[in-house]
């Protein structure tokens, strides 16, 4: 029997998040909660990855609910995804894990630590699953770049660069000041993508260095005891309506890997052998939903993107703004 799901904040990510639910056998859309009147209204058009494919019709005849708490009375869901604005995480987390639900939290976590773990002691206290959002774990061509570092196909890592970046966004509740004051710029916005993924594989850094910050541009490394590798990071909110592109290099020993969502269908390798086009297939969202589907099928914590790591991610921006502040 599919599990219910239903889904909390109908913007960009809310509406991807809407569609897949609607594509997965796993699940059912029972019900999509938002407060605004006209939830649909330039819906199809909003986000960094232009047209959203958004099954308009399908959707439209999900019932809509003001609150999560009328949700659950009239519908029953068995898990909701959270995909409202940062300020709201730790607020709406708290209520659907209190009344039962599985927790899909579109990232990042809460803008503090403190709040963050608060959640995994309740999620556990309540023997629900609560997993973040990290989607990036679950993109194809991230998902090669983890394997060649864990199987050393290509020798050792020395280095990775990974960037992230393009226009502040033009959409939702990025129009509103008072909201985008609390959003947590690139770090948490954008670039935590990254920071994460470099957890996945690593681990918690020992050390960051901040090396560059112009307005919501950033560059810095994260410091390892555990590989020699440099690790890298890159990128920001620009003007906006400027394309957005995410990006990585890695060279090892025995070659290199690049990959660039300009040219998404493809992976770039080189080695002494000659050059090599790795084709890549599959769409992250769509992974990272189907595997939180499973992991609330089976009663599984989500170990390929466990809380306690998106947690270490908020850490590692914080312990980057600190870098920023004691700098000046």
């Amino acid at each position: 029997m599919k599990k219910k799901m239903a889904v909390t904040g109908f913007g960009f990510m809310g509406a991807v998040h809407a569609k897949n639910i609607l594509e997965n056998e796993r699940l059912e859309l029972c019900a999509i909660v938002d407060n605004r009147d006209s939830i649909f209204e330039g819906i199809e058009k909003t986000g960094n990855h232009g047209e959203l494919g958004l099954p308009i019709d399908r959707l439209k005849k999900v019932p809509v609910y003001k609150t999560l708490e009328e949700c659950v009375s009239k519908e029953q869901p068995d898990a909701v995804s959270i995909c409202v604005p940062l300020f709201l995480h730790y607020e709406l987390t708290r209520k659907a894990l209190n009344l039962g639900l599985d927790v899909l939290l579109e990232k990042p976590f809460c803008p503090a630590v403190e709040q963050c773990d608060e959640l995994i002691n309740l999620a556990e206290e309540k023997g629900r699953i609560l997993m973040v959002a990290h989607c990036v774990r679950f993109f194809p061509a991230w998902q090669f770049l983890s394997e060649c570092i864990r199987d050393k196909r290509y020798g050792e890592l020395k280095l990775l660069t990974a960037s992230r970046m393009g226009g502040e966004p033009a959409w939702g509740v990025w129009l509103d000041d008072k909201i985008k004051k609390t959003c947590g710029g690139a770090l948490l916005d954008l670039l935590i993508h990254d920071i994460d993924f470099a957890i996945s594989c690593f681990g918690k850094p020992e050390d960051v260095e901040l090396n560059l910050n112009v307005a919501e541009y950033w560059e810095f490394e994260l410091k390892y005891k555990t590989t020699p590798a440099r690790i890298s990071i890159k990128g920001g909110f620009l003007h906006r309506h400027t394309a957005f592109a995410s990006e990585y290099i890695a060279t090892f020993d025995k070659g290199s890997v690049r990959y660039s969502s300009l040219q998404p269908e493809f992976i770039y390798a080189g080695t002494d052998a000659g050059s090599e086009t790795i084709e890549v297939k599959g769409d992250g969202y769509a992974n990272e939903l189907d595997y939180f589907a499973g992991c609330i099928e089976a009663r599984k914590p989500p170990i390929k993107c466990l809380p306690e790591e998106s947690l270490t991610a908020i850490s590692v921006c914080n312990q980057i703004k600190e870098s920023k502040h004691n700098s000046c």
